[in-house]
């Protein structure tokens, strides 16, 4: 992506380097659960900016889809199965409802040079100089290949992760405050 300047991209290095420490270190210091999923989010978006600096575009991709993705899942946990005082915030103030437009505005800025800068050709399948069929076809022959280069065992593995996460975070809900703990 940024081979050319070498002086940009290892700014860009360092910046998204600090970034990922200083998310990493408010999302263990944090006392609030959504606090610091919002943290984890961040430093796996980051992880995400790594690759798009490696010119790995479809791994950022997937980064941001199946990990970050995952944490949506996690709020969803969070809220759904604690009864935290933290989660019953009635009514944002005027100031943080300008903070969240401001920054909604801010990212959807850079979202647009982003993509103004990025020279991502459009190839259309069947047209001469077009290799985006067979690419697609190879990305689902491997989706679905159980050897070496298949990624179906990838898969099934966070599958059960995931399925491991959903049954604890039952238990965790579960479990009875008179005898200690829990949320309930």
């Amino acid at each position: 992506m940024l081979v050319g300047n070498e002086t940009l991209y290892t700014i860009l290095f360092y910046a998204l380097s600090l970034a990922a420490v200083l998310f990493a270190l408010l999302m263990v210091c944090t006392k609030k659960i959504l606090r610091s999923a919002a943290y984890l989010m961040a430093v796996l978006s980051v992880t995400a900016g790594y690759y798009m600096l490696l010119g790995q575009e479809f791994m950022a991709g997937v980064q941001i889809l199946v990990y970050v993705g995952g944490i949506v899942v996690l709020f969803i946990f969070a809220v759904m199965l604690t009864r935290s005082v933290e989660l019953d915030e009635d009514k944002p103030t005027l100031g943080r409802r300008l903070l969240a437009l401001l920054v909604s505005v801010l990212l959807f800025a850079f979202s647009v040079v982003m993509f103004s800068w990025s020279e991502l050709p459009v190839l259309l399948p069947g047209l001469p100089g077009s290799s985006s069929g067979s690419a697609v076809a190879e990305i689902g022959r491997r989706l679905l290949d159980t050897g070496p280069t298949g990624y179906v065992i990838p898969f099934e593995v966070v599958s059960l992760l995931l399925l491991a996460a959903l049954i604890g975070s039952i238990a965790v809900a579960k479990y009875d405050s008179s005898s200690g703990g829990g949320a309930r």
